[in-house]
Parts: structure tokens; sequence; C-alpha cells
């Protein structure tokens, strides 16, 4: 089961361990109130990015994307498309950023780029599914563009959108 919500939401990479340069005692929940992307910290933006997933709403995800991870999804149309809904019987009951750290620069292995102004994070999700309860880590990385965040979300599946 927790292969399978993985599957799902783990569209991005995962990467070792990463420590915390964020603010102690700064943690977000799910039930903060929203705030506007370029007002929040890259925790709120990939939170924002994770509830508009729950949502179905991929039309507002997109702007959400880096630059290139919208080239290599190839358009809007092939993102609502292609990107994967969550199971009807998945609920993600809590998120938190469990640490945070900048990074000047960062090297994406699995896509053979480097980016400047990079959030590494991990996530703390938990989920339910049916009466079952479940917890899990999942690191995430957020480029610095214009004064916001922005994610970092590829397509998986070879040839799923033009442009890679």
């Amino acid at each position: 089961m927790v292969k399978r919500f993985v599957g799902r939401i783990g569209r991005w990479p995962a990467y070792g361990t990463a420590s915390s340069s964020w603010p102690a005692g700064e943690v977000y929940g799910l039930s903060a109130p929203p705030e506007p992307v370029h007002e929040s910290g890259p925790g709120r933006c990939e939170m924002q990015f994770m509830r508009l997933h729950s949502e179905g709403r991929f039309e507002e995800m997109w702007e959400m994307l880096a630059e290139d991870a919208q080239r290599a999804w190839g358009g809007l149309h092939n993102f609502i498309r292609e990107m994967p809904r969550l199971d009807e019987w998945l609920e993600i009951l809590d998120m938190q950023v469990a640490s945070v750290t900048l990074l000047e620069s960062w090297t994406d292995h699995v896509h053979g780029r480097t980016y400047d102004n990079v959030a590494r994070l991990v996530m703390r999700y938990r989920v339910r599914q049916r009466r079952k309860e479940w917890t899990f880590d999942r690191q995430v990385h957020l480029v610095g563009a214009n004064g916001d965040w922005r994610t970092l979300c590829y397509p998986m599946r070879a040839g799923a959108a033009a442009g890679r």
C-alpha cells in the first residue's frame, strides 16, 4: 500500500537525508492558513502544491512548476493528462516540513541539470487508507524563481511529454 501511494506522489526523485537549516520550531501543518506563493517559504509552497494535487487542481499546479519541469512536461495539457491522480481511497491526513536546507547550487543527477538557489525539503506525510494510517518521509527540491519557489516535478515515464 505504501509503495502504491509513494508511486502516485513519488514522481519527484528522492535523495539522501537532509539536515535542517530552517529556524527551530517552525513546522507547517495542513491546518495552517494558505498564503500566496510569493509570500511563502519553500515549505508552504510544497504544501500548497500537494494540497492542489490532492484536490485535482492541476491547472493551478502548473504555475508552481519550475520552467525546466514545464518544458519536460511539454505543456499544460500534457501535464493535466499525464500527472498521476491520488486514488479515491487514499486521504492525506497531515503533511509537515520535517526539514529545509537552502543550497547555493544542487545537481539533479537523474535529469542531468544543475540549479542555483535550491531548497531541499524533507516532507512528512500522514495518510489513511480506509482504517489503516501510516507516516512516511519524502525529499523534494524547489528552485527560487522571481522571488517565488517552484517545484521540480518532472514526468517519470519516458516519452510522456515532449521536450525532455
